[in-house]
């Protein structure tokens, strides 16, 4: 007995350890089958155990369970450590195998080189992979962290830090979610930020269904809560009659003079006084609660269509300039232009489709802006934010800030995939718009009232009224185009949501137009009449 396990000793080779070795570096357990039978088959049980429960999750995971879990700060630290404890264990298995495995009459000094090289590269292995996965893991969670609020305070970003006001996970409860889309012209080339971009969208927590809100950055006389220092400051609005023409009250100059005023503006939602008195003043003009905001400069945006590898675009019949106008409005030679019709956009291309308008008016570029939101809405999912959250991570640092809490991700995720499926409704606030007497909406003397009846109508005509998410806003095909400048009957065309009008709604108020008809023509082609 003795003499065979000499032998048994004896056959153990340099060679031979570290192939055992490596088998267990390529399936755990299989180095120790020849060492240790009974320890083998139970940690090869175990991995395949694990693997195996791995392919079933993997297989029968629905992709709301997946974003619910990927948003979960907690899941995702749960899934760092898993990956810092597997490649601990499977790296214990590793060097015992060779500690079992190596020869027992010793080594020359190089065989024990040679080994201990062989040895920590199969480490080295093992962990670069689970390395890398806890890395990438972590950075999502610092992006959800930083960018989202917990349930104590909002995130930071551009909106900084604020005490969250409570009932935030009950918004998503409500019947209608309304979110404010700030876009700010800030960049190199800027000074004092404005926000060229202003809407809202309104969301029917049930269906899904989406009806934006656009608001002209050439807005006058914008209106504040009653009682607030702004409403005492203005009581007629934001003008001034001294210079009723000055560029410095219009809507988009509002964010500006809130941060020069910061002793005018509300303390919430977020820590930039502009930002707030923008928040409150658009949410008294339409009528509305705004329950979260999304602020992006032009830098973010850029490079979050970047990120998500660009995006398709109807681009119209004629090219677009690309930085066409000086930062104070002068006319300047393209450095480029984007072809006319169907066109795939990277960043900066999609930033101008939105942004330009030398060939046009504020509301041509205000009916692109729609459509690019309509778009990347189309074509970029919630999953293609995940699978991309590395590029997404880093363009959305110090660019992006908002106030969803974190708490509220995985239901307004969903909601999400549910308004991907449903046209997208739109009203604009601008000269196109239709009165109750077929006239033209002013810019320069704002009926507010009709502001607010529009909303609470396109709202009514947008809600689900029945328990069934199905439920979508159609368009009665008009044979003209009635409800539009220069038409001659000036009635809007009849919306049905399901098949008639729910109540609430009038047929003296223009309606919501739908994307999908303005963006696949021209978006620019209603604006120039």
């Amino acid at each position: 007995m003795g003499r065979r396990s000499r032998e048994s000793e004896q056959s153990r080779t340099l060679g031979k350890a570290l192939l055992l070795t490596l088998g267990s570096t390529i399936v755990p357990g299989s180095g120790h089958l020849a060492l240790r039978k009974r320890a083998g088959w139970f940690l090869l049980a175990i991995f395949l155990l694990l693997l195996g429960g791995g392919l079933y999750i993997g297989l029968t995971l629905t992709q709301e369970e997946l974003l619910k879990y990927a948003v979960s700060p907690r899941v995702l630290l749960g899934a760092i450590i898993a990956c810092a404890v597997l490649a601990v264990l499977w790296i214990t298995v590793v060097l015992r195998t060779f500690a079992l495995a190596r020869p027992r009459g010793g080594m020359r000094a190089g065989g024990r080189i040679a080994a201990t090289l062989v040895v920590v590269t199969l480490c080295a292995v093992i962990a670069a992979p689970f390395g890398y996965a806890a890395y990438t893991v972590n950075t999502y969670r610092s992006l959800l962290q930083n960018l989202f609020p917990t349930n104590g305070s909002t995130a930071g970003g551009q909106g900084g830090t604020q005490p969250s006001q409570g009932g935030d996970v009950e918004a998503i409860k409500k019947p209608r979610l309304n979110i404010l889309l700030v876009g700010s012209d800030a960049g190199p080339d800027r000074t004092g930020t404005r926000t060229d971009t202003m809407m809202v969208a309104s969301l029917d927590t049930r269906s899904g269904q989406t009806v934006l809100f656009g608001l002209p950055r050439n807005l006058q006389r914008a209106q504040f809560p009653p009682g607030s220092p702004m409403a005492r400051q203005f009581p007629n609005g934001f003008h001034d009659g001294r210079d009723p023409n000055s560029g410095e009250y219009l809507l988009n100059a509002l964010y500006k003079y809130g941060n020069e005023h910061p002793q005018l503006a509300p303390s919430g939602p977020s820590t930039v006084a502009g930002l707030n008195l923008l928040n409150s003043s658009i949410g008294q003009m339409l009528g509305v609660e705004l329950d979260y905001y999304i602020q992006v400069n032009m830098a973010g945006f850029a490079s979050i269509i970047d990120a998500l590898g660009g995006v398709d675009v109807n681009v119209g019949p004629r090219p677009i300039p690309i930085n066409g106008l000086g930062p104070h409005g002068e006319q300047i030679r393209p450095k480029g232009w984007i072809p006319a019709g169907q066109q795939h956009l990277n960043g900066e291309q999609a930033l101008w489709y939105g942004r330009a308008r030398s060939d046009g008016s504020d509301y041509m570029r205000m009916s692109r802006q729609r459509c690019l939101i309509k778009y990347v809405i189309e074509q970029k999912s919630p999953m293609d934010m995940l699978t991309n959250f590395q590029g997404v991570a880093a363009a959305t640092q110090d660019n992006v800030a908002t106030n969803i809490p974190q708490d509220v991700l995985p239901a307004l995720l969903g909601l999400a995939n549910k308004a991907r499926a449903l046209p997208i409704q739109s009203i604009s606030f601008d000269p196109n718009l239709s009165t109750r007497n077929g006239g033209k909406f002013s810019t320069a003397m704002p009926d507010f009232n009709y502001m607010r009846e529009v909303v609470r109508n396109a709202q009514a005509m947008t809600t689900s009224t029945s328990a069934s998410p199905t439920t979508t806003s159609t368009a009665t095909p008009p044979s003209s185009t009635p409800g539009k400048p220069g038409t001659p009957t000036g009635k809007p065309p009849v919306r049905t949501s399901g098949t008639q009008p729910p109540a609430g709604s009038s047929p003296n108020i223009a309606p919501p137009d739908s994307l999908d008809q303005i963006c696949s023509t021209d978006p620019g082609q209603t604006e120039k009449n």
